[in-house]
């Protein structure tokens, strides 16, 4: 059974300037035991997240 994940795809601007990533949703295929990456399918939905929430630090 596919998982699904995003991938990000390009960073782009917002209307007030401020960088976004923009991401699209992929279901991820395993391999038989789950050892090997598998492949991705990519999805029709996508989604736009601010950049400084993938680059906070801890």
């Amino acid at each position: 059974m596919p998982e699904e994940a995003w991938q990000s795809i390009d960073v782009i601007k917002n209307r007030e300037g401020e960088p976004h990533v923009l991401q699209q949703r992929v279901e991820v295929y395993g391999g038989d035991h789950g050892e090997s990456t598998g492949y991705t399918k990519p999805g029709m939905t996508h989604r736009l997240v601010p950049l400084t929430e993938l680059t906070k630090g801890d």
